[in-house]
């Protein structure tokens, strides 16, 4: 019998909850947004920067 392939979430892979990343993804873009002197208008583009140095940090 072949073993089964199961999926499991990059961000339980590394020890940490979704609800933790999503939760440290948010602060650092609320840091990002603080460091652009809390202009509006790029909350995507400082949500993704957040995301990528967040995932880095954690190794997901």
């Amino acid at each position: 019998m072949a073993a089964k392939k199961v999926f499991v979430a990059p961000a339980i892979k590394s020890g940490i909850s979704k609800e933790k990343l999503l939760k440290e993804i948010e602060k650092k873009a609320y840091e990002i947004f603080l460091k652009r002197n809390g202009k509006d208008g790029n909350d995507l583009t400082d949500w993704l920067e957040a995301e990528k140095i967040v995932k880095k940090q954690y190794k997901v």
